[in-house]
């Protein structure tokens, strides 16, 4: 018996590499254009895929897709944040983000949580790093930087745990200071935290760009996920993809992203003491922290090769597909020579 080969409708421009891969999973890519609403529903109502995935126009192939009851997968990169994106999210089966950056933009523009995941095979790392653009302050090169990136809009995010392990560091350690590179209404109170303790001048609680992430995680001596929760995952993701050595706590997601000692390092959560030793070795043997972080790029980079794109693609389609499709009911879809006359 043959094994059964699932159509994908994929709305954009299909990766020849990706696709051959696929098939060893049982899919087939079938590419189409997103740039007719009336002909993209035709194309999809000829073909019954077993799931849309838009890499491009979003609203249209989310709309046909509700429109004919197909589970949609939207690709969300950072140059298609936006409203529209946001909407498409809203009536999408799953969306995925190749970072943690990416998809906290998503939901601050009206994304749902539950269906909006973080692909790291997504990311495109050396497009990433050529197009970033710059942090000054990380520009003076006396002055060594511990980096968090993740919203200051909950407790749950653990700035006031990294704040802590940062004090017993920056004593001792006059050219080391922390960038809490986020925004919400907690960053207030970090800064008044800060103030209390006398090291305003040495914590800078100051969004940052999704152009300057890359930047900023490359030029760091530690990039740190201090999440107390695994639904507030930080963006470490990119911060691996840029080659930085990074300092996590064990919760959530980030245990699956980094190999102990090999691509970064695990320290409990809610654990300002262990959090500041690990910081502590990581910012005082930078040939350490060096090698681990070329780990880190390298196994990023593994992510993304066509192979390890389509086994991570193979389980969203399995885990959202209907096979068979659904027939359709009650939607008349008129022939393209119909259409052409017309």
């Amino acid at each position: 018996m043959r094994n059964l080969i699932r159509k994908i409708a994929f709305v954009g421009s299909v990766d020849r590499s990706v696709g051959e891969s696929l098939r060893e999973h049982g899919y087939r890519l079938e590419g189409m254009s997103g740039e007719s609403l009336v002909q993209l529903t035709v194309e999809l109502y000829r073909l019954r895929p077993a799931v849309v995935h838009a890499r491009e126009s979003h609203l249209k192939a989310a709309l046909v897709s509700k429109l004919l009851d197909i589970p949609i997968l939207l690709q969300v990169s950072r140059g298609d944040l936006g409203s529209l994106s946001a909407r498409a999210a809203r009536m999408a089966t799953r969306t995925l983000c190749g970072g943690a950056a990416v998809r906290e933009a998503l939901l601050a523009a009206g994304a749902p949580a539950p269906t909006t995941c973080i692909l790291r095979s997504a990311l495109d790392v050396k497009e990433d790093l050529r197009a970033a653009a710059t942090f000054p302050p990380m520009l003076d090169p006396a002055i060594r930087w511990v980096v968090a990136a993740s919203p200051c809009d909950a407790p749950d995010r653990g700035h006031q745990d990294l704040i802590l392990a940062f004090f017993s560091l920056a004593r001792t350690r006059p050219r080391l200071k922390l960038l809490i590179a986020g925004e919400g209404g907690e960053a207030f109170r970090l800064r008044e935290q800060a103030d209390a303790a006398g090291m305003s001048n040495r914590v800078v609680v100051h969004p940052v760009s999704l152009d300057q992430l890359p930047s900023v995680f490359g030029r760091a001596a530690a990039v740190v996920g201090p999440s107390r929760t695994g639904s507030s995952p930080d963006p470490l993701p990119e911060a691996l993809a840029a080659g930085a050595p990074v300092v996590a706590t064990a919760i959530g997601s980030h245990p699956t992203w980094i190999r102990e000692g090999r691509t970064g390092w695990l320290v409990p959560p809610r654990a300002p003491v262990a959090l500041a030793a690990r910081l502590a070795q990581v910012v005082d043997d930078p040939v350490l922290a060096k090698k681990v972080g070329e780990n880190a790029q390298k196994a990023a980079l593994e992510l993304t090769a066509p192979r390890a794109v389509a086994q991570e693609l193979a389980r969203c389609y399995a885990a959202i597909s209907r096979v068979p499709a659904q027939p359709y009911a009650g939607i008349y879809i008129p022939t393209p020579r119909r259409l052409q006359r017309a």
